[in-house]
């Protein structure tokens, strides 16, 4: 198997701000848009990293998704806002509602913003770490396309309802959980797909709700809910704060991404909380650091080397990947040049300038 290219994040990131202004999306939009997906990419969530591009332009392209559009609150008070992304990106609308959440918990603590019309959100551990930024706490939560059955069915009715959910420390990296609810993503299972393999037992339902290991059988049927009866009725309450609450598509209406010249109307809800509201924040990050570190002085189980805070794992290899370079297969790094040809912008570079691990 041929060894993987490395390409600095530095690069990366230019090359998807160049390929996204190209399309006719504003430089700073595709400057956030280009940080998001290669951020993805240094903590290994391949799926939403640059892997997006294609699709992302693809739906600009086709009509799909808005390169240009404005995200537009249409309610507000002091703590909540109603976004209308206008059928923008999801990387847009997101961040865009993140941000005002955050200034919203500056003023008042707390700060809650429901986005409609949006699309697909990327990795969602992005997106609350601009409240983390600012020392306050981030929740996360976006809608799909239906993928899970409601618990004990056999057909499809909600997406996985993806989350993620931040917290600032002291001396330690934020806390950070970036998960959904079911037990595998759809980007997992395309890719097992692509490297023809199956897929362990227990992820997903095929066309007759039987439990399936063929990937192309569950991208044709089912995923299954993380925790059984509890990750399904987690993902429906999630439907509420997002899709509901929204007022557009919700359950079987949200679209498929792949469904290029037709909007989403994804939506997502967005929480800031400003921890002083309740503590003194020198307080809150002490507690939240002697949190982490019972976590770490946990002995580990058999087959466990130690015992990692949620997000931990992903930040240790930012730092790896920031030394030693984005590993890119090489069929990635040819897709990116085709689109870079396609586009007329100049293509990423394979690094050769990058230091070594260690």
């Amino acid at each position: 198997m041929a060894a993987d290219a490395r390409v600095s994040e530095d690069d990366l990131r230019a090359f998807v701000g160049r390929a996204l202004r190209a399309t006719g999306m504003r430089s700073a939009d595709a400057e956030m848009v280009a940080d998001g997906m290669v951020w993805a990419d240094l903590r290994g969530i391949d799926p939403h990293g640059v892997a997006k591009l294609p699709l992302c332009v693809a739906r600009f392209q086709a009509g799909g998704s808005q390169p240009d559009a404005e995200p537009t609150v249409v309610e507000e008070s002091g703590t909540t806002a109603v976004l209308d992304a206008c059928g923008a990106w999801g990387q847009v609308a997101g961040a865009r509602a993140m941000a005002i959440a955050v200034d919203k918990a500056g003023r008042e603590r707390l700060g809650a913003v429901v986005v409609r019309d949006s699309s697909s959100l990327g990795a969602l551990g992005y997106y609350p770490l601009i409240a983390v930024r600012r020392g306050q706490i981030g929740l996360m939560i976006t809608n799909s396309m239906p993928l899970l059955a409601p618990w004990g069915g056999a057909a499809r009715l909600l997406g996985n309802q993806a989350y993620a959910i931040g917290c600032p420390a002291g001396r330690h990296p934020p806390l950070l959980l970036d998960t959904s609810n079911s037990a595998t993503t759809w980007g997992h299972v395309k890719g097992v797909l692509e490297r023809g393999e199956s897929l362990p037992a227990g992820l997903a339902l095929d066309r007759d709700g039987r439990p399936t290991v063929d990937p192309a059988a569950a991208l044709e049927a089912l995923l299954q809910p993380v925790g059984g009866h509890k990750g399904s009725g987690l993902a429906l309450m999630w439907e509420v704060l997002t899709g509901v609450l929204a007022g557009l598509a919700f359950g079987p209406r949200v679209g498929s991404p792949e469904t290029i010249g037709q909007r989403q109307q994804v939506s997502h809800f967005a929480l800031a909380i400003d921890p002083s509201a309740f503590l003194p924040r020198d307080q809150f990050t002490e507690r939240v650091d002697s949190l982490i570190d019972q976590v770490r002085s946990v002995p580990p189980a058999p087959g466990f080397e130690r015992v990692y805070a949620p997000g931990e794992r992903g930040f240790l290899l930012t730092a790896e990947r920031t030394r030693t370079g984005i590993p890119l297969p090489e069929h990635r790094l040819a897709e990116l040049c085709a689109l870079a040809d396609h586009l007329g912008v100049d293509r990423p570079r394979r690094s050769t300038t990058i230091r070594a691990a260690g």
